[in-house]
């Protein structure tokens, strides 16, 4: 059915995810890449990662017993973000079509300065104050 958790395509973050998801019943949700066809491709073709998708998904709801919850396909990039039970992306992750998956929870950290200083900006010369002319009335 599944291999071993320690050949998994996820990141750990993912794994903590499905683990702290599992015993709540919560959905997790998932950037999933396809393995590209041709070892020379960066990435699976639009319309490979359309029918990778399609099938990889399909065969995962017929095994867990449910489909997932969303998907959406991202063809140029030859991948997919995938919610469902904690079962069901924990089956996906195995499949062999998978290159990679990783959660799509992770924090955002901000990148350090290497070296901060207080900034000042030059003053722009003020120009005089033009004059106007007064035309004669009359």
């Amino acid at each position: 059915m599944s291999e071993s958790p320690a050949r998994s395509n996820a990141d750990a973050g993912l794994l903590r995810e499905l683990e702290s998801a599992a015993s709540g019943g919560s959905a997790v949700q998932a950037w999933v890449r396809l393995k590209p066809k041709e070892s020379s491709q960066d990435a699976a073709s639009p319309k490979d990662t359309e029918r990778s998708t399609q099938a990889v998904v399909q065969r995962v709801a017929q095994r867990v017993g449910h489909p997932a919850q969303s998907l959406k396909v991202l063809p140029n990039l030859g991948a997919f973000i995938v919610s469902g039970s904690p079962a069901f992306v924990r089956e996906l992750i195995h499949q062999p079509e998978i290159e990679s998956a990783r959660s799509t929870s992770q924090p955002v950290t901000l990148i350090k300065p290497v070296e901060s200083r207080e900034v000042t900006l030059p003053r722009a010369a003020r120009r005089p104050a033009r004059r106007r002319k007064r035309r004669p009335r009359g």
